[in-house]
């Protein structure tokens, strides 16, 4: 009996110390691992491989307020809104104090997942909490200010309808940045489909397929886009490859590409071959466009003089406003480009503006932003420019076009009836979607000038030879109202309001100067376009 119970006595003083031991050794699991969590969501941005470890930590610690937290940041540094908004609600239910920044982290996902009452109450109970300095650094009434702003927004809509352009453009990947010429005949847009050039997925950042160019043409006879494909020529890596615009005239295309390697966030350009239609090798844009930081969208003006683009260069020399801001530079000849202008603190802000478009009117500017006041995330605002060519206060084109998500890359047909963009809603087909929008009944350029743009274009040859030469636009009173200059094949291209007459002056030196009338038509419905071919003689002293 007695050697029973040392037995028994023995036997529970070592489930007691199996027990210790055990709860010991998973307090040090959970410290390594949140400890691991943390590194990789933070050092190395890596937010699927923190939230998996997460994940597994949930499974032993279901009822810690912290891992609850930290999914919750995952979620919404991932845009999965409603689960971010459930897994801070959870850290809360277990422990109000878990983390200082609870409350206000709440009411971000909130926001963002469209509860903007609940996110007002969540940002006001931080409010009663945080210091002075918190405050400010927190910029609560600001956000507050957001958010009321959001309300009032949707609660007047603009008379728009969006339309998913559906499966032959769509997929169930990532479809934005839309870009489409002047014509309205082709697009281009990027995508993370499973049909990417190699089939890559990026394993160094969010497990995604990467990034590559795909075009569409416009089914004239349906009055569809037809099905997407990769577009062809030597613009898809097994890398990112991203589209940022083409050029009004269909024949040049502006690119993002990041390798990781020897490219890391420059832009571009790719011409289209004249005799095969394929797209050639595409070519960095010279320093100063191009630079150490991330260069990221591009968008030409109609007549190729100007181009917008966005930097995250810093310094004021750059005049640099934030993270993000647009700039323009001016061409200068042929082949060179001068010194970029940032366009300063009435467009850009100490935040992000990006996906710039600048439309074919050349005075009206489009581009995203989270720092002007918006109704959630990045909005798209429009700015057009004055007389003075200083640029107007930018105006957030409202709901539903801009909603609590990101709204990005919007781009306005030549005749302002219809835009398309890239946007997350609840009829997509993937993660996120290209939309069309009807802006029929919204009219939001200048009455009577950029709603009736044509397009002029031709070519300036000498026989067999294509000629580089300089173009002035003048109206019927004999005032310049635009210039360009021939590309390599000879070719130029403009936007002028139709249902006028104008005078084409073509010279290059040693030619004799041309000039041709023509009378631009007006597009019912459509854009309308006229070509003119322009044959120069050879001065006398040439021949």
């Amino acid at each position: 009996m007695r050697k029973l119970l040392f037995l028994l006595i023995i036997s529970c003083l070592s489930f007691g110390a199996s027990a210790q031991n055990d709860k010991k050794a998973g307090k040090v699991t959970y410290k390594l691992k949140m400890q691991e969590a943390r590194h990789v969501f933070l050092a190395e941005n890596n937010v699927r491989a923190a939230l998996n470890i997460y994940r597994e930590l949930l499974q032993d610690f279901t009822n810690d307020a912290k891992v609850n937290y930290r999914i919750g940041e995952c979620h919404y540094a991932l845009k999965n809104f409603p689960l971010s908004v459930e897994y801070f609600q959870n850290a809360r239910k277990i422990d109000p104090e878990v983390e200082e920044e609870l409350d206000f982290k709440l009411a971000e996902a909130y926001h963002r997942n469209g509860q903007l009452d609940e996110s007002i109450a969540s940002y006001n109970s931080f409010n009663t909490k945080a210091s002075k300095k918190d405050k400010k650094f927190y910029n609560i009434t600001n956000r507050i200010a957001q958010v009321d702003y959001a309300k009032k927004m949707i609660a007047s809509p603009v008379k728009v309808t969006t339309t998913n352009l559906g499966e032959n453009i769509n997929s169930r990947g990532g479809d934005y940045a839309p870009s489409i010429s002047a014509d309205g005949k082709t697009m281009i847009f990027t995508s993370r489909r499973s049909n990417t050039m190699g089939g890559g997925v990026d394993k160094a950042g969010d497990f995604k397929y990467f990034e590559d160019i795909y075009i569409s043409e416009w089914d004239s006879v349906d009055n569809v886009w037809g099905k997407a494909s990769p577009i062809e020529g030597k613009l898809n890596t097994v890398g990112h490859d991203a589209s940022l615009s083409i050029a009004p005239d269909g024949n040049s295309i502006y690119i993002y590409r990041n390798d990781g390697e020897a490219f890391i966030g420059d832009i571009f350009k790719s011409k289209k071959r004249k005799t095969s239609g394929t797209w050639g090798t595409p070519k960095p844009l010279d320093k100063p466009i191009n630079t150490s930081y991330f260069e990221s969208s591009a968008c030409l003006s109609a007549d190729g003089n100007r181009l917008f683009f966005v930097s995250e260069r810093e310094g004021k020399k750059n005049g640099a406003q934030g993270r993000g801001d647009i700039y323009v530079v001016d061409k200068v000849s042929k082949t060179r480009w001068g010194l970029p202008k940032n366009l300063g603190p009435v467009i850009n802000t100490p935040e992000d503006e990006i996906s710039v478009f600048i439309h074919p009117d050349g005075k009206t500017l489009f581009f995203s932003s989270n720092g002007h006041l918006s109704i959630g995330g990045l909005d798209i605002f429009m700015s057009k420019m004055n007389p003075d060519s200083t640029w107007s206060k930018p105006e957030n084109l409202g709901y539903p076009i801009n909603t609590i998500d990101d709204d990005v890359h919007f781009v306005l047909s030549t005749d302002g009836q219809t835009a398309h963009y890239s946007s997350v809603k609840e009829d997509g087909m993937g993660e996120r979607d290209i939309y069309k929008i009807d802006m029929s009944n919204y009219p939001i350029l200048n009455e009577g000038v950029a709603t009736s743009l044509s397009i002029l274009k031709g070519t300036v040859k000498q026989g067999d030879d294509k000629l580089v030469a300089n173009i002035v636009f003048k109206d019927a009173a004999g005032k310049e109202v635009a210039k360009t200059v021939c590309n390599d094949d000879g070719d130029f291209f403009v936007t002028l309001p139709g249902g006028q007459k104008y005078t084409i002056v073509a010279s290059v030196e040693k030619y004799n100067t041309l000039e041709v009338v023509v009378e631009l038509p007006l597009g019912k419905g459509t854009t309308a376009s006229h070509t003119e071919m322009i044959e120069l003689t050879k001065t006398p002293e040439q021949e």
